[in-house]
C-alpha cells in the first residue's frame, strides 16, 4: 500500500512538471508563429481561418518534436526536486530501489507515447484529409505503376471523382526481350470492384507485323491493375503503423520505391522507446545532483542531450531515405547509442 501512494505522488509530481514544461515549448512556438504571420493574419476573415488550419496542422508536428524533451525535463525536475527535499532518501531508505522509483514515470510515458502516436498517425491524418486534400485534390500528378504479367501503366489526368483519362499500358515478355502491346484508353471511371475503360486502342506487335484493335468499352476488375489513388498521398510518417505496412507491401509489388516508407515503419517503433530512454536519461542524471535540486548544470545538459538526440535522429533517417544505410539502423541508431547512455549514467550511480 506505501508503495501505491509513492508511486500516485511521484507520477502526479511528473505529470505536473511535464505539462509545464510542455506548456511552455508550445506557447512560445505559437506565439512565434503567430507574431512571424501578424502581417497575415487579420488581412481578412478567410486569412485568419486560414491562419488557425496551419497553426492547428503545425501542432502535432510541434508536440513530435518536443516531447521526448520534455519528457527529459520533467524527469529531471521530479526526481531533483525530490531528492532537494530528503524525500528520495527516504524512500530509498524503506526498501524502494532504484527501478522501482522509476516505474511510476515509466507508466505515465507510456501515456505520453500513446498520445504521441494518435497525435501523429490520427490527428494529424484527420486534419490533412479534412482541410488539405479537399484543395488539393485537382492537382495530382501523373503516376507511373508496374502491373502483373511483366506490365506497366501510365496514369495521366485523375480527378478526385474517380474518373481519369490519357491511360496507357505497356506488354512485355523478358526472355528474349520483346514488347507485346500498347494500349491508350481514353478514359475510365472506377466503380466498387471494377474498372470501366471507354475507347481502347490496342496496338499488338506479333511476328514482326502490327495489329491495331477497337474497344468502345472494357470492364476489369480493381485486383487485377494497380493501386491508383485519386487523393493528395499522406506521408508515411504521418500513416497508422498496419495501414503503412500493408500500403508499403502493395507499393514494393507494384516496383515502387519504398525505402521512406521501411525507414517510416521502424521510426513509429523507434518513437515510443526514445520517450522511455529520456526518462532513463533524467533519472541518471538527477541521481547525480543529490540534494541540489534542478541544478543549471543539469538543465544545461539535458537540453544539449535533447537537442542532441533530435539532430542525430534526423541525419540517420535523412540517410536512411536515400537508401545509404539500413531502415532499422535508419530509425534505430540513436536509440541505441543513447540507450547506452542511459545505462551507464544508471550504472555509474547505482541506480
Amino acid at each position: 500500500m506505501p508503495f501505491k501512494i509513492i508511486s500516485k505522488y511521484i507520477a502526479s509530481e511528473f505529470n505536473r512538471n511535464f505539462m509545464l514544461f510542455l506548456g511552455a515549448f508550445v506557447l512560445m512556438s505559437l506565439l512565434g508563429n503567430f507574431f512571424g504571420n501578424l502581417a497575415d493574419v487579420f488581412t481578412d476573415w478567410q486569412s485568419f481561418l486560414k491562419f488557425l488550419q496551419e497553426t492547428a496542422l503545425l501542432l502535432p508536428l510541434l508536440l513530435e518534436l518536443i516531447i521526448p524533451i520534455t519528457v527529459l525535463l520533467a524527469t529531471i525536475a521530479t526526481y531533483s526536486s525530490l531528492n532537494k527535499n530528503a524525500e528520495l532518501l527516504a524512500i530509498r531508505s524503506s526498501g524502494i530501489g532504484g527501478w522501482r522509483l522509476a516505474f511510476p514515470v515509466l507508466a505515465v510515458s507510456a501515456l505520453i507515447a500513446s498520445f504521441a502516436y494518435f497525435s501523429q498517425n490520427y490527428m494529424y491524418t484527420w486534419m490533412h484529409q479534412t482541410w488539405i486534400k479537399q484543395e488539393n485534390s485537382a492537382r495530382l500528378p501523373p503516376l507511373w505503376k508496374v502491373g502483373e504479367e511483366e506490365s506497366i501503366y501510365y496514369f495521366g489526368n485523375r480527378q478526385h471523382n474517380g474518373r481519369i483519362s490519357s491511360i496507357t499500358s505497356f506488354n512485355w515478355k523478358q526472355i528474349p526481350f520483346q514488347l507485346l502491346g500498347r494500349t491508350v484508353i481514353e478514359r475510365g471511371e472506377q466503380q466498387n470492384n471494377s474498372w470501366i475503360f471507354h475507347d481502347i486502342q490496342k496496338y499488338i506487335f506479333q511476328d514482326e507485323n502490327l495489329r491495331l484493335e477497337h474497344v468502345e468499352q472494357w470492364r476489369i476488375e480493381t485486383e487485377k491493375l494497380p493501386t491508383v489513388p485519386f487523393e493528395i498521398p499522406i506521408s508515411p510518417h504521418h500513416q497508422p503503423i498496419l495501414d503503412l505496412y500493408e500500403n508499403t507491401l502493395k507499393l514494393q509489388s507494384e516496383g515502387q520505391d519504398v525505402t521512406r516508407h521501411w525507414v517510416a515503419i521502424f521510426q513509429k517503433t523507434a518513437y515510443p522507446f526514445q520517450i522511455f530512454i529520456m526518462v532513463l536519461i533524467g533519472f541518471g542524471l538527477s541521481a547525480s545532483y543529490n540534494r541540489r535540486g534542478m541544478a543549471a548544470e543539469s538543465l544545461a545538459i539535458s537540453c544539449f542531450i535533447g537537442i542532441l538526440f533530435w539532430i542525430l535522429n534526423q541525419i540517420t533517417i535523412a540517410v536512411g531515405g536515400a537508401g545509404l544505410i539500413f531502415p532499422f539502423f535508419a530509425a534505430w541508431s540513436g536509440n541505441i547509442i543513447f540507450l547506452a547512455l542511459a545505462l551507464w549514467l544508471l550504472s555509474y550511480n547505482r541506480l
